[in-house]
């Protein structure tokens, strides 16, 4: 399906549970906008919300992904500058705002036209912070095509965060989510 003039919007919905899955955390819903520039580049910005158990979270991005393919192999290099509000008081925390800089880079495999592995790394930076880096996810996954549009993603996160100075932690993530995308095909005149 062609796009008008490279733009295409997606919809991504998740729930989550923690401590092996005993403890429901709540849902991410996010909406994304994308503009290819050409072959190699596009343009991304995404808004999210999540309603989880401390409250209400709202994240905007923007950035940039270039891509190159080789047969069936694609390399990725995405930027984005990541901003996140919480609607709620934390008395642990000076400010309820944060921002990012997050660099992923990301290759895929697709054996199928309906499957699709990847593999990706992205170090997370928070703005202002000593650390050079806040914390860091490392993910593989499966893409399988279940519709028109619509993807089942099962992945695997492992994502080592240094937010604290007294600790270090490690979260360790399995999870499952739908992708649908919608293609607005070019008008004919």
């Amino acid at each position: 399906m062609d796009l008008p003039n490279g733009w295409e919007t997606s919809l991504d919905f998740q729930t989550r549970f923690i401590n092996d899955l005993q403890l429901y955390n709540g849902s991410y819903s996010s909406v994304g906008i994308t503009k290819k520039i050409n072959k190699t580049i596009e343009l991304q910005s995404d808004y999210r919300l999540a309603l989880v158990q401390k409250g209400t979270y709202h994240r905007i991005s923007f950035g940039g992904e270039a891509t190159k393919e080789i047969d069936r192999f694609k390399l990725g290099f995405r930027l984005l500058i990541q901003n996140q509000l919480q609607d709620f008081e934390d008395e642990l925390k000076e400010n309820q705002k944060e921002g990012y800089w997050r660099a992923r880079f990301e290759t895929n495999y697709a054996p199928t036209d309906r499957i699709d592995l990847y593999i990706s790394t992205e170090p997370i930076i928070k703005f202002g912070e000593t650390r050079a880096i806040d914390n860091w996810r490392n993910t593989a996954g499966i893409k399988i095509k279940v519709a028109n549009s619509t993807k089942l993603n099962l992945f695997y996160i492992y994502r080592l965060d240094y937010a604290k100075a007294t600790y270090d932690r490690l979260f360790q993530v399995i999870g499952a989510n739908i992708e649908y995308s919608l293609r607005l095909k070019k008008r004919n005149k």
